[in-house]
């Protein structure tokens, strides 16, 4: 190995080294500088869609939350009424069924005992079956009463 002057071939390479170094520097910086546009766009981009996908949610959520809110109110208003209302139609059916149910035990307890009752403006009437009631008299407690004998079959 030799020392000292370099030649003109040394010279040669190392100025073409230096050339390739520059151009690599040079590539290498514009890499680097095209990563980081795309890089600064790629997280723009990012923090756009979250803020827009955040913004429709927050605003569907409070949209939604409103409509619930309104219905809430409305029936707050209505249910009150509802409320009484279904109170009185449940007393009042029951009032009926046990009208009905006891006009129908009645008459049925009256047909089996071989009574007819009949209702008039001037009174009730019971109109008894010969087949299977008498007329009778009898004495309870000292006093002499009507009663109504029931034959059973």
């Amino acid at each position: 190995m030799k020392t000292g002057k370099p030649t003109r071939l040394s010279e040669k390479l190392n100025a073409e080294l230096d050339t390739i170094r520059q151009d690599y520097a040079a590539s290498m910086a514009s890499q680097l500088e095209s990563f980081r546009t795309d890089l600064t766009a790629i997280a723009s981009d990012a923090r756009r869609t979250i803020e827009n996908d955040t913004r429709r949610f927050l605003n569907e959520n409070r949209s939604l939350f409103e409509t619930r809110t309104e219905q809430i109110r409305r029936w707050l208003t209505i249910s009150p009424w509802v409320i009484s209302g279904l109170i009185v139609t449940g007393i009042a059916s029951t009032m009926v069924a046990s009208w009905f149910w006891t006009s129908l035990l009645t008459r049925s307890e009256l047909t089996e005992l071989g009574l007819t009752r009949i209702e008039r403006p001037e009174g009730r009437w019971l109109i008894l079956d010969l087949d299977k009631t008498r007329l009778r008299t009898c004495s309870m407690g000292g006093k002499t009463v009507t009663c109504i004998r029931i034959m059973e079959d």
